[in-house]
């Protein structure tokens, strides 16, 4: 009667323990089916040590209580304890099984709802292509209209009317992910928009009345991926998170455009214009910029992996925490840029234009410094030292030309340090 209540007293405990850590770990028990599994294994494991437990006080206890034992009441002793052995391997079995069970029972459920995740994502995507298709023969008949009365007008001219129907039209074209094989895509776009913008400006249009089109229509998201827009001027246009990977966009004016979030990955903007243009968070590997001018350009967060930037002026423009691993700067014009926190790793620039840039924080690993020049460069107090660390091409040049001098006290009272280059003797 004591074993029993031993027993049960264990498996109350038991109990309240595992409903304890049920409770404590809920959230973790929605992600990891496996814990519930384990929960009752080890509740199984519990009991058969209390089970076994028992039967060995029992066995024990008899022992004590008559040591004179016939070989009668010794077999019954083995077979009571045999018996409490098997009961106790079916319990285990038992709680294994129904942990298995249950177990299996929730990853099927999770991938049937993983499935139907999946089959609604892509019955929306289809519903969404539907939706653009019958928006199409819109689209077409207002390239149509347009068309006709730019034939009408010499001047190249749109009614204000027309142009309202060009930006209600590109408010309808909202950007859907696409179905690429068996799954969809991870961003969305609009290929619609795209097409509108590639047709427009095929349409020679006046300088002014494009100029609204760009102020009031939004390309937003627009799928121009390898589009033709060289020699454009695309000034002030809105193509935040457009798609423009391998466009040609050489010579392009763009400047105040905002780009943010674009896919400009191997992109050609050589010589393009992008003069106080938004780029933050946008990926520009693999694209070229050589001879491009990006004064007072945002590229904090931007990515120029392996871009090409050669004689690239981007005065006072700002790189906060940007990648530019592998990017080429060579005769680049950088002074007064802000680069805080920007990976330089294996960055080339040589013969660069560095006078009066803030390369706090920033990261020099294996990158080329041969003839750049750092005068008035805000530096951390220990850059030279980091220099070695970084293992810099042309480290020792400049620790010989530059020195680091206490300059002044920022907003938050904090000491500014600059490069100063040393008179030689």
């Amino acid at each position: 009667m004591k074993g029993k209540k031993h027993l049960f007293t264990g498996l109350v405990v038991g109990l309240i323990i595992g409903w304890a850590l049920g409770f404590l770990r809920l959230p973790y028990l929605e992600k990891n089916y496996s814990f519930l599994l384990g929960f009752i294994t080890a509740l199984a494991v519990v009991s058969l040590v209390l089970l076994l437990l028992t039967a060995w006080n029992k066995c024990f206890l008899l022992g004590l209580m008559n040591k004179r034992m016939v070989k009668e009441d010794a077999k019954n002793t083995r077979t009571h304890v045999f018996t409490w052995a098997i009961l106790a391997g079916v319990v285990v079995l038992g709680g294994i099984a129904v942990g298995w069970t249950i177990y299996r029972g929730y990853e099927s459920l999770k991938l049937q709802i993983q499935h139907q995740d999946k089959q609604i994502q892509e019955m929306a995507a289809l519903s969404a292509v539907v939706q653009e298709s019958a928006l199409k023969p819109l689209l077409h008949s207002l390239l149509e209209d347009v068309g006709e009365e730019l034939k009408r007008n010499p001047r190249r001219t749109l009614r204000d009317t027309t142009i309202a129907r060009i930006a209600a039209l590109s408010v309808a074209f909202q950007p859907y992910p696409s179905i690429e094989g068996d799954s969809l895509s991870r961003q969305a776009y609009s290929p619609e928009r795209g097409q509108l913008l590639q047709a427009l400006v095929l349409m020679n249009i006046d300088p002014g009345t494009f100029g609204q089109i760009k102020r009031h229509t939004l390309f937003v998201g627009a799928d121009l991926r390898g589009a033709d827009l060289k020699g454009l001027n695309l000034s002030g246009i809105n193509l935040r998170g457009a798609n423009l990977e391998g466009t040609d966009l050489h010579g392009t004016n763009l400047k105040e455009a905002d780009l943010r979030e674009a896919n400009l990955w191997g992109a050609n903007l050589n010589q393009a214009v992008l003069n106080q243009a938004n780029l933050k968070r946008a990926d520009l590997s693999w694209a070229q910029l050589n001879e491009a001018t990006l004064s007072l350009a945002n590229l904090d967060e931007a990515i120029l992996s392996n871009a090409q930037l050669k004689k690239a002026d981007l005065y006072d423009a700002t790189f906060q925490w940007a990648q530019l691993g592998g990017a080429l700067f060579q005769e680049a014009n950088l002074t007064s840029v802000y680069f805080v926190g920007t990976n330089f790793t294996k960055v080339n620039l040589t013969q660069a234009n560095l006078n009066s840039t803030d390369l706090r924080k920033a990261n020099f690993s294996e990158a080329v410094l041969v003839g750049v020049q750092l005068n008035k460069a805000v530096v951390d107090k220990n850059w030279p030292e980091k220099l070695q660390q970084w293992q810099a091409t042309g480290a020792q040049k400049i620790q010989e030309d530059y020195e680091v001098v206490n300059d002044s006290i920022d907003q938050f009272k904090l000491q500014i340090y600059r490069l100063r280059k040393m008179e030689k003797n």
